[in-house]
């Protein structure tokens, strides 16, 4: 599995920003998943989240776990496939119950940098 995904699931919430016009939107999130080879993370078609990746796919991400924390920057690409959209609905069943079939909406990430840092040691780039 991916070093990154890994991480992400040790911090159990971490928090997504996105690009709002000139104004970076942030907020909380708890699933990832790798699927296809690919880090997979999901939204809806209903939410400002959705169109603002849209617009401009360039998004960070956050989470700590214990005295770590990850920095990740990527850029996102939607893959409204069937596929997708049942692999994350069976990989967290719990989203079941937030999102309907037709405007769940899994993205996966892209020229991804991701570094875990700590205090008192080297940042560690993470080569997923």
């Amino acid at each position: 599995m991916s070093k990154t995904v890994d991480f992400l699931h040790e911090a159990e919430v971490f928090y997504h920003a996105t690009v709002d016009g000139a104004q970076a939107q942030v907020r909380p999130i708890n699933s990832v998943m790798v699927y296809d080879g690919k880090i997979y993370f999901e939204t809806s078609n209903k939410k400002a989240m959705y169109r603002q990746m849209l617009e401009n796919p360039n998004i960070a991400v956050c989470g700590m776990a214990g005295s770590r924390w990850l920095r990740l920057t990527a850029k996102v690409v939607m893959d409204e496939s069937d596929e997708a959209k049942r692999a994350i609905f069976e990989a967290i069943p719990a989203l079941k119950e937030v999102y309907s079939y037709e405007e769940l909406v899994p993205y996966y990430i892209t020229d991804m940098n991701s570094v875990v840092y700590s205090f008192g040691t080297e940042p560690v780039v993470l080569d997923d």
